[in-house]
């Protein structure tokens, strides 16, 4: 379904799970981890305690084809299938016995615009998890996800920091950058790099710690039809309050409830799927 590579130190410590390319169009995660994966092969970078499990390429059938899915949105159905009906479902099947056996995941994703910043999203603000994202070369974060989905049920939300959270795991995601976008590889590889040394999988100086700008995620709007936004958002924009920012296919207004940020806004989404998001 997968190849994964794993790195077992043979001596006590954190069990770390890199993921890369859930979505099968996002490359950034993909080239960073080979290149992390070739250093440790050649002794360039040393284990030191624990165990790593890379998986450049979760979805391998949508990486072939350079789409973000082939059935459905993996990112949405990541918890057990009793009767998987597509390739996201057969691999979420897969992928979750993965997190389950981890301590520490990692999962790198990237954006479709070309001057999209990188930032991560904490689903979860645990003391973990702030401690794991405070070493994360981002400026920016999100928090807010699940509360979103829970209060609109059209979109299911079994996400990878969903399951992780279920299982008692610290995870969370970092969006790295544009997809082509060579500044997108390096946040990837440093974001491995920082974690690997955090948590002493890799014999090297503790990485220095951050704080984050912390956004909180207040809804989602779903396209309908064609729409367009009125004008050229990039993410993390302010908007402010009663401002339209995009009209739906039915020609239906959709304004800002409150000042904030336009999160993820996305020109290119399809319609039944998330069009933008709005925080503070």
């Amino acid at each position: 379904m997968f190849k994964k590579y794993v790195f077992d130190s043979g001596r006590p410590g954190c069990r770390c799970l890199i993921l890369g390319a859930v979505h099968g169009n996002e490359t950034a995660g993909t080239l960073a981890q080979h290149e992390i994966i070739n250093r440790i092969k050649s002794g360039s970078l040393k284990l030191k305690s624990g165990k790593i499990t890379f998986i450049p390429v979760v979805n391998e059938a949508a990486r072939r084809q350079n789409r973000r899915f082939v059935d459905v949105n993996l990112n949405r159905v990541i918890c057990f299938h009793p009767t998987p009906q597509n390739n996201e479902e057969k691999i979420a099947n897969e992928l979750i016995k993965e997190i389950a056996d981890c301590d520490v995941m990692l999962d790198l994703h990237s954006t479709h615009c070309p001057k999209d910043k990188a930032f991560a999203f904490i689903d979860y603000p645990t003391a973990d998890n702030l401690r794991l994202l405070s070493v994360i070369p981002v400026n920016e974060a999100l928090a807010g996800w699940p509360a979103i989905y829970e209060k609109n049920k059209s979109i299911d939300n079994f996400c990878t920091e969903k399951y992780a959270r279920t299982c008692g795991k610290t995870g969370l995601t970092v969006e790295c950058g544009y997809h082509k976008s060579p500044q997108a590889v390096a946040v990837a590889k440093n974001s491995i790099i920082n974690v690997l040394a955090y948590f002493d999988n890799l014999d090297l100086p503790k990485p220095a710690t951050t704080a984050p700008r912390i956004t909180t995620l207040d809804s989602f709007a779903v396209k309908h039809g064609t729409g367009h936004f009125c004008r050229n958002y990039k993410h993390l924009d302010p908007v402010a309050k009663g401002e339209v920012i995009a009209v739906d296919g039915n020609g239906k207004p959709l304004t800002a409830p409150a000042d904030g940020r336009i999160i993820m806004p996305n020109p290119d989404a399809a319609d039944g799927s998330e069009w933008f998001y709005l925080g503070h």
